[in-house]
């Protein structure tokens, strides 16, 4: 993935000449056009020598100020010796405020986080310790805790937090719904308002009866009638889990997918469980992920979530290697999602121009074009993504649990 901020300016042939002083200390002749005044850079023209670090703090908060750019754009845009480079980081991750807009500026931009690890590698000298996990004295390291820290103390809601990444463990989600709702109903999202708060309780109530565990088995559910509005269903009978599945549709037309699971077991962080499987869905619906299936509403105490409806249009029967269903996912791929199960074609659908629940998602069009899948089913996957290292107080690995094979 290309970051177009990292280019080099173009100085125009056509634009007209006039001497500027640089940042670093030095005249020098070059041609421009009035708005490009501003952007003259002097390592972008060849300069190649030892920068000051007061220059370089200068032409640092110059990019943020003046091209509006994240701080993580505007240290990769600066042409400097490795060394002094180094410097520069270590400094800008030495002060609080300024270590907390540079770590938030890669955090806000995850799907670029390999290219801003690539950056790292060229901009700084090969025996850097500053990225380095198994470093006592690891400056990043350091800044990012007390970026978590603060982002945690805060946060608004318990989504916003999944919008970081979705592997943090239960007591620290649990303990931040009670600071901030004084209750122990853990809730992610808003039910649709088609569905309705009210309705959905008795809804709940009225799918418990049709939820089994194992092997389902293909049974017609009746619709239900509250005060005259008239709901409808349908059950996805495949796979073998502790989940059911079922389609409700709504009494103005409104398509939703309803997942339950038995209350027992509810934790946010067991293998295979609905409450972890609503910890990724979340992560991937607030970035906007276009190959997996949105997700509107958790309840922990019910253990059950709603999702967006999508399109079940069929695939080829998928047993890709990992690899490869990866490559039919790239989005979940770049948002450091691993999916390990290739087993079950039904969890997966085409992404085209019928899945209307995607379509403000991130590259719609072009998943569309290259022919991506959407997932359905998120409860066999793995995080992880350099640059944005586990804190132990916050963290803690997915509870991945490989399918086997029959």
């Amino acid at each position: 993935m290309k970051i177009s901020a990292i280019n080099n300016y173009n100085i125009l042939n056509t634009c007209d000449s006039d001497t500027v002083s640089l940042k670093s200390g030095y005249n020098r002749k070059v041609q421009f056009c009035d708005n490009e005044k501003q952007k003259v850079y002097a390592s972008n023209l060849g300069f190649r020598g030892q920068i000051p670090l007061t220059n370089l703090i200068n032409d640092y908060n110059w990019f943020i100020n003046y091209d509006k750019v994240p701080a993580i754009n505007a240290f990769l845009k600066i042409e400097a010796p490795k060394e002094s480079m180094e410097q520069l980081l270590r400094f800008i991750l030495s002060k609080e405020d300024q270590a907390y807009e540079f770590i938030d500026s890669i955090v806000k931009q995850p799907r670029n986080i390999q290219t801003f690890s690539k950056g790292f590698d060229k901009k700084l000298p090969y025996d850097s310790v500053i990225f380095n996990i198994y470093s006592g004295n690891n400056p990043y390291i350091k800044a990012f805790e007390k970026y978590m820290d603060r982002r945690y103390q805060n946060a608004s809601s318990v989504s916003e937090l999944l919008t970081i990444r979705p592997d943090w463990k239960e007591e620290v989600l649990l303990s931040k719904h009670r600071e901030l709702y004084h209750n122990d109903n853990f809730e992610l999202g808003e039910i649709p308002e088609s569905i309705g708060k009210e309705n959905f309780d008795k809804i709940t109530d009225y799918l418990k009866q049709y939820s089994g565990f194992g092997f389902k088995t293909d049974i017609e559910i009746p619709d239900l009638d509250i005060n005259g509005r008239i709901f409808k269903f349908k059950q996805y009978i495949d796979g073998k889990s502790d989940k059911h599945v079922f389609r409700i549709e709504t009494p103005n037309g409104e398509r939703f997918v309803i997942k339950t699971a038995d209350p027992a077991r509810n934790g946010l962080n067991l293998a295979a469980g609905l409450g972890t499987v609503s910890l990724v869905d979340t992560y991937l619906t607030k970035n906007r992920c276009r190959n997996a299936a949105p997700i509107r509403y958790y309840n922990k105490n019910n253990n059950i979530a709603i999702y967006d409806y999508i399109t079940h249009n069929k695939v080829p029967q998928i047993r890709y290697s990992i690899v490869n269903l990866s490559d039919k996912m790239p989005d979940i791929r770049d948002l450091g999602i691993t999916i390990n199960d290739t087993i079950g074609s039904n969890n997966y659908f085409k992404l085209d121009s019928s899945q209307n629940a995607l379509k403000s998602a991130y590259d719609f069009a072009y998943g569309v074009i290259n022919d991506e899948v959407v997932s359905v089913d998120n409860d066999h996957a793995t995080y992880g993504k350099i640059l944005l290292p586990t804190v132990n107080k916050y963290f803690q690995y997915l509870p991945n649990e490989m399918q086997m094979f029959f």
